[in-house]
């Protein structure tokens, strides 16, 4: 009776997504179980998948749900580090696998006979010998990671925006690289920046890069169409270009870690730094409201900042009365106006103020306590990293370093909900258009976003009065509105 055997292969890295080093492991264990005569019974096969800090890996797991249930008595691998890496996945299963009386077959190395206690022992042993290889490599890479951080080179291919330049020595071998800013692609990212600023929507850019016939990032660096991500300009993708913290030359050290780490990058910037962070917090605002096609459609819902229902202080929000739009509170509903005469008068209003010879006033904006923030947050960050060395260097218990690092979190979390609430105001360039003689064509022109954004710098407040639900007429005065920066009241 011929045995029973499963296949497993697997590789840590597939950069190129081509699964060869998978395919020829699985080749080479057909070569091996012909030869002996056995029935491969199933095949396994995890690619670009590491298997040293336990990530998941469903074929293998599916491999030990079958060797559970008894269908097959021996795994052949390519190596014993094909299968572990890690120590408690090893333990495990070589505790599962000597229950069920399974063994393993290396194609390059020995049988491991697991039933026994000498094999398991020389499976454990040799597993740990794997262990150690993976580990003094993972410090290497992270120490080499670290070292290409502190000097503010970049990890893998060119990002958008740049272009990279090789420096090589005799032979041809290169020796070190720059990143230099790529004229065209760097024009983009400003235009990007820019007008996101100026409150243009998402989908809004990605619909004009694409009409233009821009490139998106993936083309524009040569690589190949990658299966389920899109060949052109998104809103998820000019947002991610939008994000990147590199836009203002700076590199993020430990990504979505605990110890994440912003610091000097090597390439030259594309925006400010003041830009950047501008937009970041614009962009991670959890109030920002948006419909299902990414843009905000009406630029008095949802918005109690800016309009509410003068009985209940509830948002408006806008529904069909009689056939015509209608702004209603949310959720009473003890007023409504219809929604063109509101967006009118609002429009008059908003063209009166901006008329007036102080209208500039309106979008100054005090910086001073936003700077004091912004310095604050910057020497906790320095004093966090100081206790990190101070710690690796003995110099403080880790009772010590937890305590102070607990409660300098604590005020940077503090200080990060301050910017996010604060008021980013207005590009100086959108102030320039409204304020001014082409001040009726530029509203014109504006999205709804942007003008929200703009009566929120104004100061701008409104209020439906209690009582009218949109009957025969209008009544301007049912409709209160004033700027809180100046006092004024329009009614």
């Amino acid at each position: 009776m011929t045995e029973k055997v499963a296949v497993y292969a697997r590789i840590s890295e597939d950069v190129l997504g081509l699964e060869k080093g998978v395919e020829r492991q699985l080749r080479e264990a057909r070569d091996l179980v012909e030869h002996r005569g056995w029935t491969i019974t199933a095949e396994y096969a995890d690619n670009d998948i590491s298997a040293l800090h336990g990530a998941h890996r469903p074929r293998y797991q599916a491999l030990l749900d079958a060797a559970q249930r008894g269908e097959f008595t021996r795994v052949v691998a390519y190596q014993l580090s094909r299968l572990w890496r890690n120590r408690r996945e090893r333990a495990e299963a070589i505790e599962l696998l000597s229950r069920r009386r399974v063994s393993i077959t290396l194609i390059k190395g020995n049988d491991i006979d697991l039933t026994t206690p000498m094999g398991r022992s020389f499976a454990a042993q040799m597993g740990e010998a794997d262990t150690l290889e993976s580990e003094l490599k993972s410090e290497r890479v992270a120490s080499a990671a670290l070292e290409r951080a502190q000097a503010g080179l970049g990890s893998g291919h060119v990002l958008y925006g740049w272009r990279r330049v090789n420096e090589f020595g005799r032979g041809g071998k290169r020796l070190s690289f720059h990143d230099e800013l790529d004229p065209e692609q760097a024009a983009i990212v400003r235009d990007i920046v820019e007008r996101l600023l100026a409150r243009e929507s998402l989908t809004k850019i990605a619909a004009d890069l694409n009409q233009r016939k821009i490139p998106p990032p993936r083309m524009a660096a040569g690589r190949e169409p990658t299966r389920g991500r899109p060949e052109f300009w998104s809103s998820s993708s000019v947002r991610s270009i939008a994000m990147r913290w590199a836009n203002c030359g700076k590199r993020v050290h430990h990504r979505g870690r605990d110890d994440e780490q912003l610091l000097p990058a090597a390439w030259p910037p594309i925006v400010t730094e003041a830009q950047q962070t501008e937009l970041r917090t614009l962009l991670s605002d959890p109030a920002r409201a948006t419909s299902k096609s990414g843009a905000r459609q009406h630029y008095l819902t949802f918005a109690p900042d800016i309009a509410r229902c003068g009985k209940c202080k509830g948002r408006l929000r806008v529904v069909r009365k009689s056939g015509h739009p209608t702004y209603v509170c949310s959720p009473q509903g003890c007023t409504g106006r219809r929604k063109e005469w509101v967006d009118d008068l609002v429009k008059r209003v908003v063209l009166r103020r901006l008329a007036e010879p102080d209208a500039r006033d309106l979008f100054r904006r005090d910086d001073s306590a936003a700077q004091h923030v912004r310095d604050e947050i910057r020497e906790i960050e320095g004093k966090l990293l100081e206790l990190a060395d101070d710690h690796d260097a003995d110099l403080i218990t880790r009772e010590q370093f937890l305590r102070s690092t607990a409660r300098h979190r604590g005020r940077l979390s503090e200080l990060e909900k301050q910017v996010e609430k604060s008021d980013p105001g207005l590009p100086v360039s959108m102030v320039a258009d409204i304020v001014g003689p082409n001040a009726e064509e530029c509203w014109d022109r504006l999205q709804p976003a942007q003008r929200r954004s703009l009566l929120a710098a104004m100061g701008f407040e409104l209020e439906l009065a209690y009582g009218t639900r949109g009957g025969p007429g209008f009544k301007p005065e049912s409709v209160k509105i004033r700027f809180v920066r100046d006092g004024s009241a329009e009614v």
